[in-house]
Protein backbone atom coordinates (compact mmCIF):
# COMPACT_ATOMS: atom_id res chain seq x y z
CA UNK A 1 0.00 0.00 0.00
CA UNK A 2 1.14 3.52 -0.48
CA UNK A 3 1.69 3.32 -4.08
CA UNK A 4 -0.76 4.24 -6.63
CA UNK A 5 -2.47 1.82 -8.24
CA UNK A 6 -2.25 3.57 -11.78
CA UNK A 7 -0.51 6.47 -12.87
CA UNK A 8 -3.40 8.79 -13.69
CA UNK A 9 -1.74 11.27 -15.35
CA UNK A 10 -0.74 8.71 -18.56
CA UNK A 11 -4.35 8.10 -18.87
CA UNK A 12 -7.29 9.91 -20.71
CA UNK A 13 -9.75 10.68 -18.16
CA UNK A 14 -11.63 13.03 -20.30
CA UNK A 15 -14.52 11.04 -20.93
CA UNK A 16 -17.04 8.44 -19.50
CA UNK A 17 -16.50 5.08 -20.16
CA UNK A 18 -20.38 3.55 -19.02
CA UNK A 19 -23.55 5.57 -19.60
CA UNK A 20 -25.28 6.97 -16.83
CA UNK A 21 -27.92 4.79 -17.46
CA UNK A 22 -25.74 1.92 -16.97
CA UNK A 23 -23.86 3.49 -13.78
CA UNK A 24 -27.28 3.66 -11.98
CA UNK A 25 -28.16 0.51 -12.63
CA UNK A 26 -25.16 -0.91 -10.86
CA UNK A 27 -25.24 1.77 -8.28
CA UNK A 28 -28.57 1.96 -6.37
CA UNK A 29 -27.13 5.73 -4.11
CA UNK A 30 -28.92 8.59 -4.96
CA UNK A 31 -29.12 12.45 -3.96
CA UNK A 32 -26.42 13.40 -1.77
CA UNK A 33 -24.88 9.88 -1.52
CA UNK A 34 -24.93 9.59 -5.62
CA UNK A 35 -20.49 9.94 -4.69
CA UNK A 36 -19.67 9.24 -8.81
CA UNK A 37 -20.41 11.22 -11.10
CA UNK A 38 -19.46 9.21 -13.97
CA UNK A 39 -16.45 6.61 -14.60
CA UNK A 40 -13.96 7.60 -17.06
CA UNK A 41 -11.40 4.30 -16.91
CA UNK A 42 -12.37 0.89 -16.89
CA UNK A 43 -10.13 -2.31 -17.69
CA UNK A 44 -11.68 -5.41 -17.01
CA UNK A 45 -8.36 -7.22 -17.55
CA UNK A 46 -6.88 -5.60 -14.38
CA UNK A 47 -10.19 -5.17 -12.54
CA UNK A 48 -9.46 -1.75 -11.98
CA UNK A 49 -11.88 1.11 -12.43
CA UNK A 50 -11.48 4.96 -12.13
CA UNK A 51 -14.59 6.87 -11.23
CA UNK A 52 -15.11 10.70 -10.10
CA UNK A 53 -16.86 13.24 -8.43
CA UNK A 54 -16.73 17.30 -8.74
CA UNK A 55 -17.61 19.27 -5.61
CA UNK A 56 -18.48 22.73 -6.54
CA UNK A 57 -17.77 25.44 -3.13
CA UNK A 58 -20.88 25.14 -1.75
CA UNK A 59 -20.51 21.39 -1.78
CA UNK A 60 -23.54 20.10 1.24
CA UNK A 61 -20.69 19.46 3.60
CA UNK A 62 -18.53 22.65 3.21
CA UNK A 63 -19.94 25.16 5.19
CA UNK A 64 -20.32 22.56 8.09
CA UNK A 65 -17.23 20.31 7.67
CA UNK A 66 -14.33 22.05 9.77
CA UNK A 67 -16.38 25.57 9.22
CA UNK A 68 -13.74 28.27 7.18
CA UNK A 69 -11.78 25.95 5.93
CA UNK A 70 -13.66 22.90 4.25
CA UNK A 71 -12.56 19.62 4.23
CA UNK A 72 -14.75 16.43 2.39
CA UNK A 73 -15.05 14.03 5.25
CA UNK A 74 -13.14 11.23 4.92
CA UNK A 75 -16.27 8.70 5.53
CA UNK A 76 -17.11 10.46 2.07
CA UNK A 77 -13.96 9.49 0.60
CA UNK A 78 -14.64 5.89 2.06
CA UNK A 79 -17.84 5.92 0.63
CA UNK A 80 -16.69 7.02 -3.13
CA UNK A 81 -13.95 4.21 -3.10
CA UNK A 82 -16.50 1.63 -2.57
CA UNK A 83 -18.69 3.15 -4.85
CA UNK A 84 -16.31 2.70 -7.47
CA UNK A 85 -15.04 -0.64 -5.74
CA UNK A 86 -18.79 -1.72 -6.70
CA UNK A 87 -18.56 -0.97 -10.11
CA UNK A 88 -15.35 -3.37 -10.42
CA UNK A 89 -16.86 -6.26 -8.48
CA UNK A 90 -20.52 -6.45 -10.72
CA UNK A 91 -18.46 -5.60 -14.12
CA UNK A 92 -15.93 -7.86 -13.69
CA UNK A 93 -17.18 -10.86 -10.95
CA UNK A 94 -20.14 -13.37 -11.29
CA UNK A 95 -22.00 -11.69 -8.75
CA UNK A 96 -25.60 -10.74 -9.57
CA UNK A 97 -25.74 -7.10 -11.30
CA UNK A 98 -29.44 -6.77 -8.94
CA UNK A 99 -27.91 -7.65 -5.91
CA UNK A 100 -26.16 -4.93 -2.80
CA UNK A 101 -22.76 -5.33 -1.94
CA UNK A 102 -22.49 -3.54 1.35
CA UNK A 103 -19.27 -2.34 3.31
CA UNK A 104 -17.89 -5.39 5.19
CA UNK A 105 -14.77 -3.87 6.18
CA UNK A 106 -12.01 -1.53 6.12
CA UNK A 107 -7.86 -2.80 6.14
CA UNK A 108 -4.61 -0.42 6.44
CA UNK A 109 -7.05 3.12 6.14
CA UNK A 110 -4.65 6.48 5.87
CA UNK A 111 -5.49 9.82 4.76
CA UNK A 112 -2.96 11.00 2.90
CA UNK A 113 -4.02 14.19 1.82
CA UNK A 114 -6.75 16.79 2.32
CA UNK A 115 -9.79 17.49 -0.20
CA UNK A 116 -10.69 21.20 -0.67
CA UNK A 117 -13.87 22.33 -2.74
CA UNK A 118 -14.53 23.30 -5.39
CA UNK A 119 -12.16 19.86 -6.28
CA UNK A 120 -12.53 16.99 -8.37
CA UNK A 121 -11.79 13.59 -6.72
CA UNK A 122 -10.86 10.79 -8.57
CA UNK A 123 -11.81 7.06 -6.95
CA UNK A 124 -9.62 4.06 -8.29
CA UNK A 125 -10.53 0.41 -7.13
CA UNK A 126 -8.70 -2.48 -8.12
CA UNK A 127 -6.45 -5.80 -7.44
CA UNK A 128 -10.05 -8.10 -6.58
CA UNK A 129 -9.73 -10.47 -4.43
CA UNK A 130 -12.75 -12.88 -3.93
CA UNK A 131 -13.48 -15.24 -1.10
CA UNK A 132 -16.09 -17.36 -2.07
CA UNK A 133 -19.47 -16.23 -3.55
CA UNK A 134 -20.12 -13.07 -0.98
CA UNK A 135 -16.90 -11.51 0.49
CA UNK A 136 -14.77 -9.34 -1.62
CA UNK A 137 -10.97 -7.73 -1.07
CA UNK A 138 -10.05 -4.82 -3.31
CA UNK A 139 -7.68 -1.93 -3.04
CA UNK A 140 -8.58 1.71 -3.53
CA UNK A 141 -7.37 5.06 -3.35
CA UNK A 142 -8.99 8.80 -3.64
CA UNK A 143 -7.08 11.41 -5.55
CA UNK A 144 -7.46 15.42 -5.78
CA UNK A 145 -5.09 17.79 -7.58
CA UNK A 146 -2.87 14.67 -8.67
CA UNK A 147 -2.07 13.77 -4.51
CA UNK A 148 -3.23 10.51 -3.03
CA UNK A 149 -5.58 11.55 -0.43
CA UNK A 150 -6.57 8.53 0.86
CA UNK A 151 -5.41 4.63 0.15
CA UNK A 152 -6.80 1.53 1.96
CA UNK A 153 -8.47 -1.94 1.40
CA UNK A 154 -12.23 -2.78 1.28
CA UNK A 155 -14.16 -5.31 2.16
CA UNK A 156 -17.59 -6.04 0.58
CA UNK A 157 -20.31 -8.48 0.98
CA UNK A 158 -23.19 -9.10 -1.28
CA UNK A 159 -26.25 -8.73 0.55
Amino acid sequence: MGQPLVDLAALDLSRDVLSEAELRQILPHRGRFQLLDGVCHFDPERQLAIGYKDWPADAWWAADHVPGQPLMPGVLMIEGAAQIATIVIKKTADWSIDRFIGLAGLNEVRFRGMVVPPARVYFVAGELKLSGRRLARMQAQAFCNGQMTLDLELLGTML
